[in-house]
């Protein structure tokens, strides 16, 4: 698949942008802060529905929008070739005046072929694998950047997954405000009844999310390992350890308490859906005095984790920056060719300023493992960087203030 042509209004520093883009290598290159990275924005945004800089989708609208109209608004549109089919897409993002405290309500209006869908319908419309510098985070960082990662990943090929996502979310905040309630008002364990609707709708969803992460986990570790040994020079193993905030095979054990174990499997392949269900509803059912006392949910895969493991070295707390890096690059290679099998060709890549990151081995291994790629879009400040036959045969573009100059 490959992006076709690509519109922009009054998005980031883009107040119009009409482009059309070839099924091919395509190198961004200018000065920092004129557009670069926006417009693989707009690419991942048309793709997701989310951003991967910022959980405020009102950011997105370029700060003019609101000097030309009583309610700003930005618009996205792509035509989307691929293999059996075009598409045609169109996302606005909208500011209405509302009776808020800043006197606006966001607004998202999504339209695949003319026809109004909803964010999950997008799901197998456009997947890309994006390539950022600060993707190290993902292994360093807090947990949310990890639960964020597989979250957006499998969402892009499961639209199961990506209902139950948004519906785990949703009653999560649920559930959190009626223990906030019962830890206000003196709730007892016995006076909780309230909470068994909740407590199933949460069950259902977090057992299917649970599982899924397992699996996908599982896939992805497969090909991220030998990824890693061919990155290393010592050909290091890599193994990626899921510690799910409650065990799906055990429903009659012992409360599970994630730690660093690092034996703990990554799959249960004996749960079932609903073996997983009942086993998250009865370690809700244990934690219930504890929730009740701090008017929060402390079970479920909100508080999942994941952690990256090289020769049995804990790279998140003990791995060098370059072993981290390495680590990473290992995984978003392992994505790419995860998603190819998933969706049965290839996902756009974006690849922003990452080149900038990697030695000049990384960077041949990078470009030569996505030179199959229908379409990739990078980013860099410095063109040189880039060999002078992968320039010759890239669209070379830059980019000026918010323009594209051939």
């Amino acid at each position: 698949m490959y992006l076709r042509h690509l519109s922009l209004t009054n998005f980031r520093t883009y107040a119009r942008l009409e482009i059309d883009l070839p099924s091919k290598a395509i190198l961004l290159y200018g000065d920092n802060a004129q557009g670069k990275t926006s417009l693989l924005e707009a690419v991942y945004v048309l793709a997701t529905a989310r951003s991967p800089h910022t959980t405020s989708d009102r950011q997105m609208i370029h700060w003019l929008a609101g000097e030309e109209t009583l309610m700003p608004a930005a618009r996205l549109v792509a035509d989307v070739t691929k293999a059996d089919r075009s598409q045609h897409l169109e996302m606005v993002l909208m500011l209405e005046p509302a009776n808020t405290e800043d006197g606006w309500r966001f607004r998202k209006q999504i339209k695949v072929n003319g026809t109004i869908v909803k964010a999950a319908d997008l799901i197998g419309q456009i997947a890309v694998v994006m390539f950022l510098p600060d993707d190290v985070e993902i292994v360093h960082g807090s947990p949310a950047n990890r639960r964020r990662y597989l979250d957006n990943a499998l969402s892009q090929v499961d639209a199961e997954y990506a209902k139950a996502i948004d519906l785990y979310a949703e009653v999560l905040a649920q559930r959190n405000a009626l223990l906030k309630q019962l830890a206000e008002t003196g709730g007892t364990p016995d006076s909780a009844d309230q909470l068994i609707y909740w407590d199933d709708r949460l069950a259902a969803s977090g057992a299917l999310i649970t599982l899924r992460r397992q699996s996908t986990i599982a896939e992805i570790e497969a090909l991220a390992d030998q990824l890693h040994r061919d990155l290393t020079p010592e050909r290091h193993n890599l193994r990626l350890r899921y510690q799910p905030a409650f065990n799906p095979d055990q429903p009659a054990a012992s409360i599970y308490q994630p730690g660093l174990n690092l034996d703990l499997p990554t799959r249960s392949p004996g749960a079932t859906l609903e073996q997983a269900k009942a086993s998250f509803l009865k370690q809700l059912l244990s934690k219930r005095s504890e929730e009740l006392a701090r008017g929060l949910t402390l079970v479920g895969p909100h508080r999942d984790e994941l952690r990256f493991i090289a020769d049995e070295i804990d790279l998140g707390t003990f791995g060098s920056r370059g072993q981290q890096r390495t680590a990473i690059l290992a995984l978003k290679l392992a994505e790419v060719q995860w998603m190819r099998q998933k969706i049965g060709d290839w996902p756009i890549l974006l690849l922003d300023e990452v080149m900038a990151e990697l030695d000049a081995g990384r960077r041949a291994y990078l470009l030569d493992q996505i030179n199959g790629a229908h379409q990739s879009i990078l980013t860099s400040t410095d063109p040189d960087m880039f060999t002078e036959e992968f320039r010759s045969r890239a669209k070379m573009l830059k980019v000026v203030k918010g323009r594209i100059e051939e």
